[in-house]
């Protein structure tokens, strides 16, 4: 059974590329051999040699704006030639793919499934070209000789794209999962520290999970407070770190040290802002700190509400004051935190692992495929 998966995430240093490691590892276990077409540099073919599946590296400038433009100019020079000789059961195309390898697809006559698991976040000049992309994918995707379905991250993004008659039929959920097993449940030793780790974008109006730090620390709490990731906030974070010995703020962090990272912690928290983009999301964060068995503090938004009622949960009101953030931190602390990572470790055993958020998939590429 062979598969192929076109994503434009850089396999070895893009945060979100942890999906597609891990959905291909949990497909690999099931017998698919799995080629992946992605960006090349930084490692990316390492990484995905290092999971047993092959790679084809493409181009994708880093220039805002610009990515997309190479990256389906690469993809039209490359998929032809891959096409004719992968002989491919079935493929899955990741939507910022979609324009430039749907000719060489449909020329194939390989079945396929248009996968979006992150529509654009940023409302920047670069974020409407992103957006103008979605679009067009979309409907590319959508006419009769487009392709045979679609594969989604949560009810909520379904539900939001048949709302815009954008909708691919038959659609296929793969909620965010995690690979258990390459996480350690933190011990809870040493000072109590506060653990982030994602996207580091003004969008996500992340300075607020300092603000709610440098109340604690005004309050006498005594903490360490982690923060890791990328983004268009990074600097400023940084910068904030350097007054205050209690923070400290990591760059891009590869994903083989996530793990380690967050054992080091006591408690996540992710204050994020209640925007349309985000009641799309599947809380792939929420699902790896509960793997690293870290009791945790969200806000009360549709995509952290969707994990459902959880002991070692606690959500607050997004627009509520840091002051409140605050003293929902210091209120989760009093509890029997390794009780409640525990808790949270044997809940992402038991339903969060991706080896059952991708069996939903699994079936739909064996009924491409013929099986």
């Amino acid at each position: 059974m062979k598969l192929l998966w076109v994503t434009a995430k850089r396999l070895a240093s893009d945060l979100a590329s942890t999906t597609q490691l891990g959905v291909s590892a949990a497909l690999a276990e099931r017998g698919w051999s799995i080629t992946i077409v992605a960006p090349e540099g930084g490692g990316s073919d390492t990484v995905a040699k290092a999971g047993g599946h092959a790679f084809v590296g493409v181009k994708r400038s880093k220039r805002a704006g610009l990515g997309w433009l190479t990256f389906s100019s690469s993809l039209k020079r490359t998929m032809p030639s891959l096409l004719s000789k992968g002989k491919f059961d079935v493929a899955l195309v990741e939507w910022q793919a979609v324009a430039g390898t749907i000719s060489s697809l449909k020329h194939s006559g390989i079945p396929w499934l248009v996968v979006d698991r992150s529509p654009p976040a940023s409302n920047s000049l670069a974020g409407r070209l992103q957006w103008y992309e979605y679009r067009r994918a979309w409907r590319l995707a959508g006419r009769k000789s487009g392709a045979n379905g679609s594969v989604l991250k949560s009810q909520a993004l379904a539900d939001w794209q048949q709302s815009k008659q954008m909708l691919v039929e038959p659609m296929t959920l793969m909620e965010a999962g995690v690979d258990v097993s390459k996480f350690t449940a933190t011990d809870f030793s040493g000072t109590i520290t506060i653990i982030h780790h994602g996207q580091l974008d003004e969008e996500r109006e992340i300075e607020r999970i300092v603000r709610i730090g440098e109340i604690l620390s005004a309050r006498g709490l005594e903490f360490k407070m982690k923060i890791a990731g990328s983004g268009n906030h990074l600097t400023a974070l940084q910068k904030i770190a350097y007054l205050q010995d209690w923070l400290e703020v990591l760059g891009p962090l590869p994903p083989d040290t996530i793990p380690e990272f967050l054992a080091t912690g006591h408690l996540a928290i992710f204050p994020l802002p209640d925007k349309q983009i985000w009641h799309l999301a599947s809380p792939l964060k929420v699902r790896e700190w509960a793997a690293a068995g870290l009791p945790m503090l969200l806000s009360d938004i549709t995509a952290h509400r969707s994990i459902g009622e959880r002991t070692w949960l606690r959500l607050i009101a997004p627009n509520a004051p840091v002051d409140t953030w605050a003293d929902g931190v210091e209120e989760l602390l009093k509890e029997n935190l390794e009780r409640l990572g525990g808790q949270a470790r044997n809940d992402a055993e038991s339903e969060f692992d991706w080896k059952y958020t991708t069996e939903e998939l699994h079936i739909r590429l064996l009924e491409l495929k013929g099986a």
